[in-house]
């Protein structure tokens, strides 16, 4: 009887041990498996960080660099435009009337042409894009679209315009940017129409030509970096952008920005 009350408490003794070992075992890998998916998600957070650090110092060399062209194409192309303009009115002063026909249309076209540049180095500098907002920062590329008869350009705002932080808003400008310079290089269209709608804690920009439309699997090289660009400058400021475009009847470029949540809360607040 002994011997039978032993070997059941070494069986149950052997049962707990087995139990308590498949437990300790079941905790440290469920502890290790938690460790490793928080590792993988920390180094995943740590390159998404640097990617996104990566592109915002991308923008902003190239943000720099369209700054510098601005200035030149202000302070020195525009300077010796003005000259010219200056010595063709001399010239044209001591020549006989039939003459200076000739050199007052040259001088009207130089006219234009300074005026087209100061337009351009307008758009290039962040600075003046800060300080104009995005909407007439937009409304000047269409003016300057239109002046210049490129393409019949328009712009619509739908409901009250949010305050939306400079820097997003320079992102968001160089989106529309590069998009309408896409337009006028490929699409071949007659109509742009740009419309931004307005919601209480987000914005969607809708931009579409009428033009001649693209295979979206294209290799085109121009057309792929384009939209590279605008898909990294997208995502930098979280906006969803969609670029879909149909052959013979044109692209359409979709974006929607929502607002950081601090700047709801502090309209909200």
């Amino acid at each position: 009887m002994q011997n039978v009350n032993e070997v059941e408490l070494l069986v149950l003794a052997t049962t707990v041990i087995v139990l308590l070992m498949g437990i300790t075992i079941v905790v440290l890998f469920s502890f290790f498996q938690k460790k490793k998916v928080g590792y993988i998600a920390k180094q995943r957070e740590i390159q998404q960080q640097f990617e996104e650090e990566l592109t915002k110092s991308k923008i902003e060399i190239r943000e720099q660099a369209l700054q510098n062209i601005s200035w030149e194409i202000h302070d020195n192309v525009g300077q010796l435009l003005s000259v010219a303009r200056m010595q063709l009115n001399i010239i044209e002063a001591s020549l006989p009337e039939k003459q200076q026909e000739k050199i007052a249309e040259t001088n009207a076209l130089i006219g234009s042409s300074l005026q087209e540049l100061r337009s351009l180095a307008k758009s290039l500098n962040p600075e003046i894009i800060k300080n104009l907002g995005l909407i007439d920062s937009i409304q000047m590329e269409v003016q300057r679209f239109n002046k210049l008869k490129f393409i019949k350009t328009d712009l619509t705002v739908v409901n009250t315009p949010l305050i939306i932080q400079s820097n997003h808003e320079i992102i968001l400008f160089r989106i529309i940017q590069e998009f309408c310079n896409n337009t006028l290089k490929y699409s071949k269209g007659s109509t742009l129409n740009i419309e931004l709608t307005y919601f209480d804690d987000s914005l969607q920009i809708i931009a579409k030509d009428n033009g001649i439309g693209f295979d979206t699997l294209d290799k085109n090289k121009q057309l792929g970096i384009g939209l590279l660009n605008m898909k990294s400058r997208s995502k930098l400021i979280g906006a969803a952008l969609e670029l879909t475009s149909v052959l013979g009847k044109g692209t359409l470029l979709d974006i929607k920005y929502k607002l950081p949540k601090i700047v709801v809360e502090s309209f909200n607040g």
